[in-house]
């Protein structure tokens, strides 16, 4: 327990100096000062830390300590403040010389309570780490940040500005809709992989990368929900030490008629400490529209268009582009999405292709002239839910600026109708067919004049 208390000390330190003090002649003093808001404006939950604290039930609590060039702990201080109020820890009565200070914040339900984060090890600067004491998922309100430095005690007060950067992100979960398969009774986001799970981080300044991080000896990262939401409240808001580029997440659902798990999409994603991101699922639309994950910045535009009837179908048409310059341009217009085939098949009729999966149903293919991935031959929108209907691709490609001429039926294909539209430009032809058991692709290629005289012309 005395790790818990100390985390959360009820005393605010105040500066003083002592360099006066008769019975440490070469004594020296620092004052730590710690902007409490600094934290949480970066992990843009100044608002919510704010409106908490004014409850009442919650306080910031404020850390330090402080380790010599042996890195043996000297000194240990807190503060504990109820308001996003800049705070002053004082250190006196330190020997001159160096020191490596390290400063933490999270919040607490008082100096009595049981801590959420525990620091351990703190003897030596080696050992001292903090820890996640509850397995569960993290709430926003639980973000801890940290700060460290090394300074130099003289006959000066040496003042130090902390800085504290988040050591994990925020990550709102947002679930609309229900899926065609039975509603929910709550659905999670849940880390994939067998890699241990991270439980904390070390404080000493030295380490860094993956090395900063406690990882469990028991617990893997498959195992740990970020974060899950009910149907009566559809949006939640924590805070994780999961991060990783193109890390591996599910989206689970509990189904009301079943109570199984069912599996609804896993998706590749980058998330980083300090980050502020936005994960939104709309399960009525799931078949054709792949969820949003990134910047929270970003989440407004992002679902403007969608909610405009813009179907996510921005494929590459750079017609004779290679494979990486399409690979590029999925990264940049999808931020989600994963290649199912890194080595190109050949498809006959279409030349060497690569699937892309963006949604559950929903994949891009790119067709190139050789197996080498050069010279950009078509590329093909493919939806294979039944329950999407043709309108939804139609109205979009109209909303994007193609050009509806009517439709073509092809000599080799007298039974089957397409849809055609072109590009503004007219370099670019455009079909569209709906698939005899349901779904539909969109086929995009450059404009062939053989296709011209074969267009039944759209009436009224």
């Amino acid at each position: 327990m005395v790790a818990a208390l100390v985390m959360c000390l009820p005393l605010c330190m105040t500066s003083c100096d002592n360099d006066d003090n008769p019975d440490n002649p070469n004594g020296g003093s620092a004052i730590v000062s710690i902007n409490t808001a600094t934290l949480y404006d970066k992990l843009g939950i100044t608002d919510l830390m704010a409106e908490l604290l004014a409850g009442g039930s919650k306080t910031v609590t404020d850390s330090v300590v402080v380790y010599d060039q042996q890195g043996l702990l000297v000194a240990r201080l807190g503060a504990e403040s109820t308001s996003l109020q800049n705070v002053t820890i004082s250190l006196s009565d330190l020997p001159h010389g160096t020191y490596t200070v390290v400063a933490w914040q999270t919040s607490s339900d008082g100096p009595w309570a049981d801590s959420f984060w525990w620091l351990t090890g703190a003897d030596q600067l080696a050992t001292a780490r903090i820890i996640q004491n509850y397995p569960s998922t993290i709430s926003w309100l639980r973000a801890i940040g940290m700060y460290t430095t090394t300074v130099t005690i003289g006959s000066e007060t040496a003042t130090i500005n902390a800085e504290i950067e988040p050591m994990g992100s925020i990550v709102d979960l947002m679930i609309d809709g229900s899926a065609s398969e039975g509603d929910y009774t709550y659905t999670s986001l849940v880390a994939g992989g067998e890699e241990p799970g991270v439980d904390g981080f070390y404080l000493n300044p030295a380490r860094s990368g993956e090395d900063r991080w406690v990882f469990s000896a028991s617990r893997k990262e498959s195992s740990r929900s970020i974060a899950g939401v009910t149907p009566s409240l559809s949006s939640n808001k924590v805070f994780t030490l999961s991060h990783g580029e193109n890390k591996e997440f599910w989206l689970f659902g509990i189904n009301k008629n079943t109570s199984e798990k069912d599996s609804i999409i896993n998706a590749a994603l980058t998330l980083m400490p300090g980050t502020v991101s936005t994960f939104y699922c709309d399960l009525d639309k799931i078949g054709y529209q792949p969820p949003y994950f990134g910047p929270t910045a970003d989440f407004a535009a992002w679902k403007a268009q969608r909610d405009a009837g813009i179907l996510v179908n921005d494929l590459c048409i750079q017609w004779g582009a290679d494979m990486q310059t399409v690979r590029n341009h999925v990264a940049s217009h999808h931020l989600w999405w994963k290649c199912l085939n890194e080595e190109l098949d050949l498809e006959e009729g279409h030349g060497w292709c690569q699937w892309y999966y963006i949604a559950k149903n929903l994949y891009e293919y790119y067709c190139f002239d050789n197996e080498s991935g050069n010279n950009l031959l078509c590329s093909i929108c493919i939806c294979f839910d039944p329950n999407v209907p043709l309108e939804v691709p139609f109205t979009s490609l109209i909303k994007q600026g193609y050009d509806y001429r009517g439709g073509i039926i092809y000599p080799d294909q007298p039974n089957v109708h397409y849809s055609i539209f072109f590009s503004p430009d007219g370099n670019t032809e455009v079909t569209l067919n709906k698939y005899d058991d349901g779904g539909w692709q969109i086929f995009f290629q450059p404009t062939d004049p053989d296709d011209l005289p074969l267009i039944i012309p759209a009436v009224g």
